[in-house]
């Protein structure tokens, strides 16, 4: 019998050797997940929804307080057939992957999308994708409909082939549920972004080239002359089709990178936002397209201005693994690795009840206030497996699958605690004195919902 394929990683040997030296080993050890019971109340806006993959392999989406699990699937069987990965699209469209390794129904890799999900409603679920031979990699959905007034969305697949030739990236078509599907582009790594419009995609493949693909015409991508600097995710302006955030190899030494925001239809209009960093760079815009926040060298977190290019705000700690843009533009959340974790301990509100002694673990939270400067240290964890395959690639996740509340009220993560159990938790980041919130058991959160 064929076992479930993990999934690749296309990570950067230095993100790989932090975090595998600062962090506890983490085993999995799953748990059957049951209904939350009084669960502490949460308020995020009424469109709110997470969507979790529970210790079972089956995806649950709890309603906006983090109560009330919907149960999307129930077929999962650990280790035979399972869920991974929820990824909701702007319209309310549920994306999420399978695998399966039983002998009746056989394959590695099938893309699984939820029209739309409503409390006392059945959820009804359509097969987009089937494969017998790709792994899934990663996905993100279009921010815009494939075109005005079009009752249809486009979701990106990067995938694992059995062939040498590095990841494909696929792109279906969802229109009310009718697909179609074709593969656009393939390369080893490959890291993409959606304009805002989802006209048009930039493309950074193979650590070489940086483009522009043209998602209606197709064909190759238009690429930029610059010679890339060692970084993974272009990012597109979420205010402007035409800035391009992108790292650039620097001029005065090819093993430091410049930040630049170019103009993707003007290669001449471009603007150094800062130069001469180290490796690796990591950045992304705030929503409100106004500033840019960047970490290199798992230095800082620093925050400039998108087209002054002054400095704003500056974190407070170093080693920074993953950082975070609230909806409202107005903070950033952020992970530190904690390299002397010690034996403290965390209290954590179990639904709601007495709270429960937990380790304190390898990552601590910290949130960065733009308007006041202030940086809190909130509370410290263990991630999960799928916590740990996230924050690897937190730049290309940061797009498209959520961490905040769509008010900014909320983080979700996912934790695993000293018995190897993991379990999906919130921070009440306006008022951070309050232990976490447990919701349930989980390997994994993601927030859906407009802010």
């Amino acid at each position: 019998m064929r076992t479930i394929p993990f999934m690749p990683r296309q990570m950067r040997p230095s993100r790989v050797l932090l975090l595998a030296a600062l962090l506890t080993t983490l085993t999995l050890i799953a748990a059957p997940i049951g209904p939350v019971s009084g669960a502490a109340a949460v308020s995020p806006k009424d469109n709110a929804m997470l969507a979790v993959i529970g210790n079972d392999g089956n995806v649950l989406v709890y309603d906006a307080d983090g109560k009330n699990p919907i149960s999307v699937t129930r077929d999962a069987v650990p280790a035979v057939r399972v869920y991974q990965w929820p990824t909701w699209s702007g319209d309310g469209r549920l994306a999420f992957f399978g695998a399966s390794s039983d002998p009746a129904d056989l394959f590695s890799l099938r893309v699984f999308i939820a029209e739309s999900i409503q409390r006392d409603q059945p959820v009804t679920i359509r097969t987009a994708y089937t494969s017998p031979v790709d792994t899934f990699t990663y996905a993100a959905w279009s921010p815009a409909a494939c075109a005005p007034g079009e009752d249809c969305r486009q979701l990106a697949l990067l995938f694992t082939p059995p062939d040498p030739n590095g990841f494909g990236l696929r792109l279906i078509d969802d229109r009310a549920g009718q697909f179609s599907d074709k593969v656009i582009g393939q390369a080893s790594p490959f890291f993409f972004d959606f304009a805002p419009d989802g006209r048009h995609m930039a493309w950074h493949q193979g650590g070489a080239q940086v483009g522009v693909y043209d998602v209606r015409r197709g064909g190759d991508p238009l690429l930029l002359a610059d010679a890339p600097g060692k970084f993974q995710v272009p990012m597109w302006s979420p205010t402007s089709d035409n800035r391009l955030l992108i790292g650039v190899e620097s001029p005065k030494n090819a093993d430091l990178t410049d930040l630049v925001a170019a103009a993707a239809g003007d290669p001449a209009e471009r603007k150094v936002l800062a130069a001469g960093l180290d490796s690796p760079l990591t950045f992304a815009w705030s929503p409100d397209g106004r500033y840019v926040a960047y970490v290199a060298g798992f230095d800082r977190v620093m925050v400039v201005d998108g087209k002054t290019a002054h400095a704003v705000r500056n974190g407070t700690s170093s080693d920074v693994v993953a950082f975070f843009w609230a909806p409202q533009s107005d903070r950033i959340a952020y992970l530190v690795v904690n390299r002397d974790t010690g034996g403290n301990q965390a209290r954590l509100r179990s639904n709601g009840h007495t709270p429960v002694d937990q380790a304190i673990g390898g990552l601590t939270w910290h949130i960065l206030d733009l308007a006041s400067g202030t940086d809190s240290s909130l509370v410290s964890f263990n991630p999960s497996p799928d916590m740990i395959y996230l924050l690897n690639f937190f730049d290309q996740f940061a797009r498209s699958h959520q961490v905040w509340s769509p008010d900014g009220h909320y983080l979700a993560y996912s934790v695993m605690d000293v018995l190897g159990k993991t379990s999906v938790q919130l921070i009440d980041t306006r008022q951070p004195d309050q232990p976490p919130i447990r919701v349930g058991g989980g390997t994994l959160a993601v927030w859906g919902g407009t802010p």
